[in-house]
């Protein structure tokens, strides 16, 4: 009980950084641009001029900003929602796969650890949850696959009860495409694979066979927009296969190996060998999977890199963030103990299998697994930017400048000045430290409030 207590502690802080959360760049670009608009002319002008994102471009209009006088407690409210929706597509997959063998506590810990771990490695935890512009295309995609997923594990609904459960799929099926492309790609690979294996079986594909035509069809309506060379254009050595398969391929190797060797990942992985001989016994289909090829699953992890960063490349001829590679984290973290589970039951660790440790190593794992999710990674960062003081003065700096764009859209003579953030929190986004801030981001801002692109400029001299 006290180890589930520290770790709800341990999610806490995370909470509370919502508490900071201030919209930036992109998010005052899409709340300007789309004041005013229907769903159906923006997601049309979108389509035709910027990407072909018509899923997650929806999204876009009317969001958090517009919600209350008081665009911060929207906005503010957005991570804390997130945060929540992933605990529970996570606890709806869990559910799903074990088929109930596991109780409702050991689930809820084990959704629990799972998303301690996730936020913990993210690559990117400021435009992973506490960015809207970001959360709601990349994170919300990633939730969305892992409910597409769960539904597509066999369950007891038969007839018409399957027949509403399959367009309920399709349904998920084309708005997780129109996502983003990394989704798009995950999803394609996944139904072709799917659709293979089941008629290559002589299973009955025909669920198979329409939700990949439902996601071919998505991706189809995506690639073609007009709007994606809009936006390719702003953008040099795109379309190199060469080099994008290549630097995908290093990328993958970057981050697996970074993933891997983290103290939190590790410390869990500890806690679930003694687990491993009585989760085999008691959830259905596990020993099937434990048959999968263990060199396929050793490939799949870096698989998923290489799917989460080829679109940038190939797109952009390079990879300017890596809150697309958030996506990859997301389902890297069951893989890893997939992974585990195989090694345990054929591989080199088999002679652990059996291993029962005592209650006093037990405790031990346990209590190095909470200060490895506490105090590494973004565990560490987020307790740095909290007590340090770094997210109290980003929160200050970000609400003068708010302030001052009030002040200049009321009167026209006003020139805001943004003082530059030096030292910006590592936990939420800012695209400020060692860069200065960008024209056209102050100049969204100033446009949502109603003032002129004119009035704004960055304080460049110290006073």
């Amino acid at each position: 009980m006290a180890f589930v207590l520290l770790l709800l502690l341990s999610l806490v802080k995370y909470l509370w950084l919502a508490g900071y959360a201030h919209p930036v760049a992109d998010d005052y670009c899409y709340a300007a641009k789309s004041a005013g608009s229907t769903y159906w002319a923006w997601s049309r002008s979108e389509w035709l001029h910027w990407n072909g994102r018509y899923t997650s471009n929806l999204l876009m209009i009317h969001g958090p900003l517009t919600w209350w006088g008081d665009m911060l407690i929207g906005y503010r409210l957005v991570p804390v929602l997130f945060l929540a929706s992933t605990f529970l597509s996570a606890w709806f997959l869990l559910r799903r796969l074990t088929r109930h063998a596991l109780s409702n506590r050991e689930e809820l810990l084990a959704t629990l650890v799972f998303l301690l771990l996730y936020l913990n490695l993210m690559p990117d935890l400021g435009e992973g949850f506490y960015w809207y512009t970001g959360a709601a295309t990349y994170q919300l995609g990633s939730m969305l696959l892992f409910v597409h997923l769960a539904l597509l594990v066999p369950g007891p609904a038969r007839g018409a009860g399957q027949g509403a459960l399959l367009m309920l799929n399709v349904l998920l099926a084309v708005a997780l495409v129109g996502m983003d492309e990394i989704h798009m790609l995950l999803m394609l690979c996944l139904h072709m694979v799917r659709t293979a294996w089941l008629f290559g079986r002589r299973r009955n594909g025909f669920g198979a066979l329409v939700l990949l035509l439902a996601a071919m069809a998505g991706a189809v309506l995506m690639y073609s927009a007009p709007g994606n060379a809009v936006r390719g254009a702003m953008f040099a050595d795109t379309h190199e296969l060469g080099r994008s398969a290549g630097m995908s391929a290093l990328q993958a190797f970057r981050f697996v190996g970074q993933w891997l060797l983290s103290p939190a990942l590790l410390a869990c992985g500890a806690l679930y060998i003694p687990l491993h001989q009585v989760l085999r016994e008691r959830i259905p289909g596990f020993r099937a999977l434990l048959r999968l090829p263990a060199w396929l699953a050793v490939l799949l992890p870096f698989l998923l890199v290489v799917a989460t960063t080829f679109p940038a490349y190939w797109n952009t001829g390079l990879l300017g963030q890596h809150r697309t590679i958030n996506v990859a984290c997301f389902l890297l973290v069951p893989l890893v103990f997939l992974n585990l589970a195989i090694a345990l039951e054929r591989g080199m660790l088999r002679k652990l299998s059996t291993w029962t440790p005592t209650p006093a190593l037990r405790g031990s794992a346990m209590g190095l697994a909470l200060l490895a999710l506490n105090f590494t990674g973004n565990g560490l960062a987020v307790h740095a930017d909290l007590w340090g003081g770094r997210a109290a003065a980003y929160d200050r700096v970000m609400t003068e400048r708010e302030e001052q764009m009030r002040v200049a859209a009321e009167d026209p003579s006003v020139h805001a000045r943004f003082i530059p953030q030096s030292k910006p929190p590592r936990t939420l986004p800012s695209y400020e430290g060692p860069y200065l801030l960008r024209d056209w981001m102050m100049q969204c801002q100033a446009r949502f409030f109603g003032a002129e692109a004119g009035q704004v400029s960055l304080q460049t001299e110290q006073p």
